[in-house]
């Protein structure tokens, strides 16, 4: 089955930095070889010129040819950029797995979640339960049987040293484990 790619969320900056770390790898004359390129160049300069005094960035600063050169290296940089993706959700889902309940925060788990779920959702186009097992996620001793027994019901993941939770079912959210408990009538 195929996975769809959300090239949409790359910025100009993203593909102009992996164009130039691209172009690095290339040669000045290789660059003028692509088809439309000399003639374009040539306009500008005579050969001796060109070989001599011109660098790659000036090249692609010449009216049309960033077009022509951006084209020729769009399947490398969308492979690129799309490698990035993934290396990015690898570091946040290392982090997360990393996350401890006993000293951390809930608020930073929740940041990681919506940093993870901005990558997946909208650029890689998968799913969280790919890379993180919210049933798994590790909960401060102190409030295990809290968590264990209103999870059933309602959509509470874990809890951290200060009795804040992490919750919900499409969007996540923070919630002291006492409004919890309130709510289901248990004081």
């Amino acid at each position: 089955m195929a996975r769809c790619m959300n090239y949409s969320k790359m910025t100009k900056d993203d593909f102009d930095r992996i164009l130039y770390t691209r172009l690095n790898e290339e040669t000045l004359q290789s660059i003028v070889k692509i088809s439309g390129v000399s003639e374009i160049v040539s306009k500008y300069f005579n050969n001796d010129t060109l070989l001599n005094e011109e660098t790659l960035q000036s090249i692609v600063s010449i009216p049309d040819v960033y077009d022509v050169v951006s084209r020729h290296f769009n399947n490398d940089i969308l492979e690129v950029w799309e490698y990035e993706q993934y290396i990015k959700v690898k570091e946040i889902v290392e982090r997360i797995e990393l996350w401890n309940p006993e000293f951390q925060r809930t608020i930073v788990l929740l940041n990681l979640l919506n940093e993870l779920t901005e990558i997946i959702y909208d650029t890689l186009d998968l799913k969280l339960d790919k890379y993180v097992n919210l049933r798994a996620l590790p909960v401060r001793e102190f409030h295990k049987e809290s968590v264990e027994k209103y999870s059933s019901t309602y959509p509470i993941w874990t809890c951290d040293f200060e009795g804040s939770c992490l919750v919900g079912a499409e969007k996540f959210e923070i919630e002291p484990i006492d409004s919890i408990r309130h709510r289901f009538g248990d004081e």
